[in-house]
């Protein structure tokens, strides 16, 4: 097939697309407001949503399928036609967990079916989880199966095609292609390289995207399609830094498809980052995670943010001398998803919490007609985004006490206490920018990852205050220091600062 643009038809429309939606804004809209009609096709996306399974066959505690189960049962209740997972399905390897997220798949669909007896279609992939993670999960594979062939013939790498079809009761292809309503299907399963881990760039474990679509079929081009996969194609969502992007084959292949939308997980980013979703030759969307929320860390390298980790090789040169513990593991609270709707003129993603099933943010709605414009293209959104602000009279208290660093050392560590940067509505501080400035030398940055920054607005964390601690030998020698704490959102707007002195 020769690389295939998408025709005119695609785009006609323009402005006028702004009033095809009857008075929906095009970026976004509030929750579950995007205008009436009964869409085309409705898809239900969670990822990573890393089911384990212990020692005794028991779902573990905060891995286990409850979470699953219900978000399926809202999708279902919602008349989805399609749930699509881009990957780690498995927590550790192995077939048991596959087996889990099957029994919890059968218990909502039984025979892949809704209860009015629509089917509903499983669009699930391979994540790295799926492929090799019994090899840093190996002790409690171990454990497990302690006899070594069935430990063997239990990990889902060592014959995913077998594990794939005994569980899922369907042929196993590497990349697969599946209509749904008139609407193309394209998942790509990992299954030919390690992940990369904390240093992961460029991911191989996607491979063979530009030989398929050189030979399936044509697809319309006036209509959507959808591709999905674990690692993030390079250079789309969150930008070229993004951990766990892949090594540029489906930014290249999907570059020559207008109309593709690609879906893909692994980096577990939350769906309140505005770079989740982002326009260029084609749209990526970030499917954040249904197990825990991550933390960008890896945005400003090589320091990171103050209570996140650091990359590699660099880690062990700055983690032992933060004064800050690593958040990731507090975000477990952060379990999110999305709901897709497709109309003739428009898609809506709905983003939502899958906890407490309260809205992440307005809604974003893509331009079917019209999309020459790219409303999410990131410099466009950066320039028009705002700032966060925060509240009248607030103020930053900045003080000097005993703590810890890392390493376990007690030493001297300015501590500043802030409220969070809440004031505009719909704004979020996703980090703050912490300046130091020595009365003589060099100013410092460091960043603070926002504590609720992937929680809904209204959460009691999204609106805690916080604090920041730095410790002082870590910084420029001076007799006096001042402080600029600012909040900034996504896109990296600079909101107004709050200063203090010691």
């Amino acid at each position: 097939m020769n690389a295939q643009n998408v025709t005119r038809r695609f785009f006609i429309g323009g402005l006028a697309s702004f009033g095809a939606f009857g008075g929906c804004r095009v970026i976004g809209v509030p929750a579950g407001s995007a205008c009436a009609g009964k869409p085309n096709l409705r898809f239900g996306v969670v990822s990573d949503i890393h089911i384990h399974v212990g020692a005794k066959g028991e779902l573990w505690h905060g891995y286990g399928t409850d979470t699953l189960i219900s978000s399926l049962e809202w999708f279902r209740d919602k008349g989805v036609d399609a749930v699509m997972i881009p990957g780690d399905l498995a927590d550790s390897g192995i077939i048991p967990e596959l087996e889990a997220v099957a029994a919890a798949w059968y218990q909502v669909f039984p025979n892949d079916r809704a209860p009015d007896g629509r089917r509903v279609e499983r669009l699930f992939v391979y994540g790295n989880h799926d492929w090799d993670a019994w090899t840093y999960n190996q002790k409690s594979v171990a454990e497990a199966f302690p006899d070594e062939k069935e430990r063997r013939r239990n990990i889902i790498g060592h014959d995913q095609k077998r594990a794939w079809e005994r569980v899922f009761h369907e042929p196993y292809s590497r990349i697969w292609r599946k209509e749904v309503n008139g609407y193309s299907f394209i998942g790509a399963n990992w299954a030919n390289a390690p992940c990369e881990g904390i240093n992961c760039k460029d991911e191989q474990g996607i491979a063979g995207v530009a030989d398929f679509f050189a030979k399936t079929a044509a697809f319309d081009p006036a209509r959507p399609f959808f591709y999905f996969q674990h690692p993030h194609p390079k250079d789309t969502c969150y930008g070229p830094w993004a951990w766990g992007h892949d090594n540029g084959e489906s930014t290249r292949t999907l570059a020559k498809f207008s109309n593709a939308v690609a879906f893909s997980g692994h980096s577990h980013y939350s769906l309140t980052d505005e770079r989740s979703i982002w326009q260029g030759a084609f749209t990526s969307i970030g499917a954040s995670s249904l197990s825990f929320t991550g933390i960008p860390y890896d945005e400003f390298f090589p320091e990171g943010f103050e209570n996140s980790s650091t990359p590699r090789p660099r880690c062990n040169e700055f983690d032992p001398f933060k004064a800050m513990p690593i958040r990731c593991g507090a975000t477990r609270d952060g379990r999110q998803g999305m709901l897709v709707s497709v109309y003739d003129d428009r898609i809506v993603y709905e983003r939502r919490d899958m906890i407490g099933g309260k809205s992440l943010g307005d809604d974003w709605v893509q331009p079917l007609e019209g999309a020459e414009q790219r409303p999410f293209a990131f410099a466009r959104r950066a320039a028009e985004s705002v700032a966060p602000a925060f509240p009248a009279g607030a103020s930053l208290v900045a003080r000097k006490e005993r703590g810890k660093m890392r390493n376990g050392k007690e030493t001297d560590v300015f501590a500043l206490e802030f409220p969070a940067a809440n004031a505009a509505p719909g704004v979020r501080a996703i980090y703050y920018n912490v300046e130091i400035v020595p009365k003589s030398g060099e100013k410092t940055i460091r960043r603070l990852v926002s504590g609720g920054y992937y929680l809904p607005e209204d959460n009691p964390k999204a609106n805690a205050g916080e604090t920041f601690r730095v410790a002082v030998d870590t910084l420029p020698a001076s007799d006096g220091y001042a402080f600029v704490v600012s909040p900034v959102n996504s896109f990296g707007k600079v909101g107004a600062g709050l200063t203090a002195a010691l």
